[in-house]
């Protein structure tokens, strides 16, 4: 009788753990299906309209014109799929292409914890794909957010694995893809000074680049403003100041009007932030792989902070590091640094849907909150620090020597 009444809490342990995944299952469908009607903007704007011309013109045809302020990539794909638009809606293509993303998105993030060695379970996928901002972005907005997001992921993991020739190509692959991912470039950066490689190779994100936009050139896209999309993505309605949970947000909410003069001020003080992130973590220890992860969730925060003209969606790379570091540390920091910054993301996506510019200007404490933790735990780890598991002692070779020499020899 003792024996059953001890092994029964067992049981019931066992079978709640079995049901998790049913549950986080069931309210996937749930949350994905009440979004799934939604239609925003930027799909009526942007989106639906370029399938029309691949449509119109054809898989290849379609790009001996520029007809989009994105690059080519995910150009590609939505032309790849174009053909399922005889059997299901244009709408519901260009969601499924999102989800599609949220699932390389969750391969990549798969990749990262196992370089921390940690297991990445079914639980853990249907967890990433319920974070609001995640959730949205793929069903509610259908954007491809998901697809440059998973490509500085797997960058991140390469650093981690203290492989820069990796890191530089999956930096330059979400490059190519939108170039938020130039949020990740301070944590590269440091990286790429850390491991002390060759000048020679620094250029490999922008030959990357230029090889993604080959087909487009090929099929007749200018060269010139295929080199210049970014540029004439800025040019977008120059009265925009910022949707994001950054200061540029009260701007927009006091004084949008002359905010464009102080402009220079928020490129600047991006400048000098990203250098000093570089410059004042190159000297730090390399710390375990939760370190490499918080170093590059600040990198993902510093930038979209103090940019003006930052939409939204813009800390969604954020979002995803912080969502790992949590998974990884599984400490009430890393889960209130996770807090933060998925409120500060859905006050400032709630602002866009509500047309409450209010929202993001709520939010933009808790963003700072946010870095502030990350860089109170960088400090702390900085002083009192324990030996790293991957330094070998000394007199003992580097699991990493090899990797340095072929690439030096590259």
């Amino acid at each position: 009788m003792k024996m059953d009444l001890a092994i029964r809490p067992a049981q019931r342990a066992r079978e709640g753990r079995s049901l998790r995944p049913v549950t986080l299952g069931l309210a996937l469908l749930i949350l994905y299906a009440l979004l799934w009607p939604g239609v925003t903007g930027d799909m009526r704007l942007f989106l639906l309209p370029w399938l029309d011309h691949i449509l119109e013109h054809g898989m290849v045809g379609a790009f001996s014109i520029p007809f989009s302020n994105y690059t080519p990539p995910y150009l590609y794909l939505m032309a790849l799929v174009s053909p399922l638009a005889a059997v299901v809606s244009k709408i519901s293509l260009v969601k499924s292409l999102s989800i599609a993303g949220t699932l390389v998105l969750a391969a990549a993030v798969r990749q990262l914890l196992r370089s921390t060695g940690r297991k990445f379970s079914v639980e853990t996928l249907l967890c990433l794909m319920l974070l609001p901002s995640v959730a949205i972005n793929a069903v509610g907005f259908g954007q491809c957010d998901a697809i440059w997001s998973a490509a500085c992921v797997m960058a991140v993991a390469s650093a981690v694995c203290r492989r820069p020739l990796a890191m530089l190509i999956w930096f330059g692959v979400a490059a190519s893809f939108k170039a938020q991912a130039i949020f990740l470039g301070p944590f590269v950066v440091l990286q790429l000074l850390r491991e002390r490689v060759p000048l020679r190779l620094w250029p490999i994100p922008g030959l990357v680049y230029g090889v993604a936009m080959v087909p487009a050139a090929l099929a007749g896209w200018p060269v010139d403003q295929l080199a210049t999309v970014y540029f004439h993505q800025a040019e977008w309605n120059p009265a925009f100041v910022s949707t994001a949970t950054n200061p540029w947000s009260l701007v927009e909410y006091w004084s949008s009007a002359q905010a464009h003069h102080w402009f220079w001020l928020g490129y600047a003080a991006a400048a000098v932030a990203g250098i000093g992130y570089a410059l004042g973590f190159r000297r730090r220890g390399k710390g375990d792989a939760a370190d490499m992860i918080l170093l590059a969730l600040l990198s993902a925060c510093i930038l979209p902070f103090l940019l003006p003209k930052m939409h939204e969606r813009f800390f969604f790379l954020a979002d995803v590091l912080a969502f790992v570091l949590a998974v990884v540390r599984r400490d009430w920091r890393s889960m209130l640094i996770l807090a933060f910054v998925q409120c500060a993301s859905m006050l400032a996506i709630g602002g866009v849907m509500l047309k409450a510019p209010l929202y993001p200007v709520i939010g933009t404490p808790m963003m700072l909150a946010a870095m502030l933790l990350m860089i109170d735990e960088l400090w702390r780890a900085t002083h009192a620090r324990a030996p790293c598991p991957w330094e070998p002692a000394r007199g003992t070779a580097s699991p990493f020597t090899s990797e340095r020499a072929r690439i030096r020899a590259f």
